[in-house]
């Protein structure tokens, strides 16, 4: 039974009393080359590939200018960029998604990761599918409805999923179809709608594993 990718992390308990933040890239650009990934001039991420789901890496609480590069040239006007303030111990994802003509676009996303109710769990969708206007996803039922493209959705707590997942368009066919997907309860996911339309690598879908919250600590 295929299983999802997963992106390990320090304990987040660990990174608060350290005063750190835990960041993590996913790659989802279907042109293009690897990409460095620079918190402010320090390359944090370097080489990462398309489809790439980096671990954490623990970086002080701040503020940051995040920008996307051409892998090994640091003098490169960036791609994409992003400002982001971090908080010491919260973990967050830079997601780096298709833009306008086969340009880049950057989201960094707090991965809020409250513990799902007794017998959920916790999925999210990215939209960085080029080329496709917002989509649907459905399970057993409709879990999200008119996603926009380059859009990070919050969290939905969802019943476990043990079968097919499609991504549709609003009132039509499946576009990308996963057909044993096998999400189970307590657990955080993020499933990407990723590829292109209009060329290759076409369109697909993947599923990260989120890291577990941890208990809640008092300092």
């Amino acid at each position: 039974r295929p299983r999802a990718s997963s992106s390990t992390a320090p304990s987040s308990t660990s990174a608060a009393s350290r005063d750190e933040a835990l960041v993590r890239v996913v790659h989802a650009i279907p042109y293009g080359p690897a990409l460095d990934v620079f918190a402010g001039d320090l390359v944090v991420f370097d080489a990462v590939n398309f489809k790439s789901v980096t671990s954490y890496r623990a970086l002080d609480g701040k503020r940051y200018a995040f920008a996307l590069r051409p892998a090994g040239m640091t003098n490169a006007k960036p791609l994409a960029s992003n400002t982001e303030g971090l908080q010491d111990g919260s973990y967050y994802t830079v997601f780096a998604l298709p833009g306008e003509d086969r340009s880049a676009h950057m989201r960094v996303v707090t991965d809020r990761l409250e513990r799902p109710a007794d017998g959920k769990l916790r999925l999210r969708i990215v939209h960085a599918g080029d080329g496709v206007g917002a989509v649907d996803v459905r399970a057993t039922g409709t879990l999200f409805e008119g996603v926009a493209f380059q859009s990070v959705s919050d969290y939905l707590e969802i019943n476990p999923v043990d079968g097919p997942i499609e991504v549709r368009a609003p009132a039509g066919a499946p576009i990308v179809t996963l057909p044993n997907a096998h999400l189970e309860a307590g657990r955080f996911y993020t499933l990407v709608l990723a590829g292109s339309a209009r060329s290759t690598p076409t369109l697909e879908a993947f599923i990260i594993e989120d890291p577990l919250a941890p208990p809640p600590t008092t300092r």
